[in-house]
């Protein structure tokens, strides 16, 4: 992947697991519940977030290149504490690992024997990140309308939709443009008000599809997790520089 392919792909995890909190499936079997306002949906999802002080889950993702129509998978292990701490933990189709400790965020490539890193300012991504470290609000920072799950097709195959009839779907659009999110989907469970799948398109219409499963919350994650040097031997690249 270009140098520049690769930091742009930084900003764009830096939003993903910005509410991401899944229950596993099956949910589709349930019986059906009565439907509650968006209104009511959005503040249960975010009373579910707010609990939560840390979480990990496995998770599949897919992005989707717009321009070349080509798409990539992957799979691994997040993990999230509060505030504004992440891991991503690839397994496949090869390991490698994005990390934000709040200040900074780094990718690790162990095969290529290279580190990318870029700071994470307050001006960057403020909606997402605020959310992440516990002080945004959903509704304050989005505008939310309620989708028909039968409505939408996923990309992954035009016969399936996103989530199950049950699930709530909701599309998020900031209130202030950003250049790296244009709309979120969520797949939210109608039971638990976890987020299944977290479903990001940026401005160019690219697609960033993530599913997670295994979740687990409040596991007091140790903050030595977020904490990363680059090992001796590794060529470091600081993506602020790049182009000069």
């Amino acid at each position: 992947m270009p140098i520049r392919a690769r930091a742009s792909l930084l900003l764009l995890l830096v939003i993903a697991p910005a509410v991401a909190s899944a229950a596993p499936p099956g949910a589709d079997a349930a019986p059906a519940t009565p439907r509650l306002p968006l209104k009511e949906v959005v503040e249960r999802v975010q009373k579910r977030y707010d609990a939560a002080k840390d979480f990990r889950a496995r998770f599949n993702q897919t992005l989707t290149n717009a321009a070349f129509g080509r798409k990539s998978s992957s799979t691994g292990e997040v993990l999230l504490k509060k505030p504004g701490r992440m891991r991503w933990n690839y397994a496949q189709p090869e390991p490698k690992m994005y990390l934000a400790d709040g200040n900074t965020l780094w990718l690790y490539e162990p095969e290529d024997k290279q580190a990318f890193k870029q700071e994470l300012k307050s001006s960057q991504l403020p909606a997402a990140l605020a959310f992440l470290a516990g002080q945004g609000k959903l509704a304050a920072e989005f505008d939310i309308t309620a989708q028909d799950p039968k409505s939408l097709k996923s990309p992954k195959s035009a016969k399936v939709p996103y989530g199950t009839p049950q699930d709530y779907v909701l599309t998020l659009s900031p209130k202030a443009p950003q250049a790296q999110v244009k709309t979120i989907l969520f797949v939210v469970d109608p039971k638990t008000f976890d987020v299944r799948e977290s479903v990001i398109t940026d401005q160019q219409g690219n697609v960033n599809d993530l599913l997670f499963s295994e979740i687990k919350t409040n596991t007091s994650i140790a903050d030595a997790t977020f904490r990363w040097a680059p090992p001796a031997g590794v060529r470091l690249i600081d993506t602020a520089k790049l182009g000069r």
